[in-house]
């Protein structure tokens, strides 16, 4: 039995047309003529169990939301994407690519999950995080879990000794993209001058990443250096910024 119709009201999303739905009978803790978020065809979202869309939200492409899943606020869903069994995504999130959300995982604020990434278990992905590698099972906002936030954000390893070799992109002489009195030496700790302690992407520290991220990012050369998990302060938006960092080499050749 259905429990959803398209309305004629539309509106326009990556080029795609979506339609607000509407409920033609109670489920869950929607009414009968509730107005729910957006979609492009039925197949985005199932008939079966309590699934929904609220709000603003929208899914689209190929994307299906089903079982018990809410998407709501203005959050984004769409690609080949499938959010399911308890899965909540909301705020600004948005889930695309091959990306799988599902058992009681959470993803919201500005969170960005795509790629084959599969969010699942308990797992809350929420800040500006960005997955795009592996699985993630756990809470990333939790310090315990900075591990496989690294891996899931990077696909960069940490060691046995706690390390992470990564990636740095700067000008050919070694200085800093926003700063040309910082000067990177190969051989040697460097530690960052101003240090803001927030969970910011954007913020005073040394960035580093997976050699891939730096690309289109300006900057004539590439650092390999490597970090130790306690002097990282946040890992979002695919990146690392940390309070200090051994420069190991200059990368000669072309490494993306």
């Amino acid at each position: 039995m259905k429990k959803y119709e398209l309305t004629d009201e539309t509106k326009e999303c990556y080029g795609v047309t979506l339609h607000r739905i509407r409920a033609i009978r109670d489920f869950g803790d929607v009414k009968t003529d509730d107005l729910g978020g957006w979609i492009e065809k039925e197949s985005n979202l199932s008939h079966s169990s309590s699934c929904w869309i609220y709000d603003n939200a929208k899914v689209f492409d190929n994307a299906i939301v089903y079982g018990d899943a809410k998407v709501f606020d203005n959050a984004i869903v769409f690609d080949n994407a499938i959010v399911y069994g308890d899965a909540k995504v909301f705020g600004n999130a948005k889930v695309f690519d091959n990306a799988k959300v599902f058992d009681n995982a959470k993803v919201f604020d500005n969170a960005i999950v795509f790629g084959y990434a599969k969010v699942y278990g308990n797992a809350i992905v929420c800040q500006c995080i960005t997955i795009s590698f592996s699985h993630v099972t756990k809470d990333l906002t939790n310090r315990e879990n900075l591990v496989q936030n690294i891996q899931a954000q990077t696909g960069l390893q940490t060691t046995i000794d706690n390390e992470v070799y990564c990636y740095k992109h700067v000008r050919s002489d070694l200085t800093s993209l926003h700063d040309k009195k910082f000067q990177y030496k190969v051989g040697e700790w460097v530690i960052a001058e101003d240090v803001d302690e927030s969970n910011k992407s954007c913020a005073a520290c040394l960035h580093v990443s997976n050699a891939t991220y730096w690309e289109n990012q300006g900057g004539e050369r590439l650092l390999l250096c490597k970090i130790k998990v306690e002097d990282i302060i946040t890992v979002q938006r695919g990146k690392i910024r940390c309070r200090k960092l051994f420069v190991i080499t200059k990368c000669e050749s072309e490494v993306f």
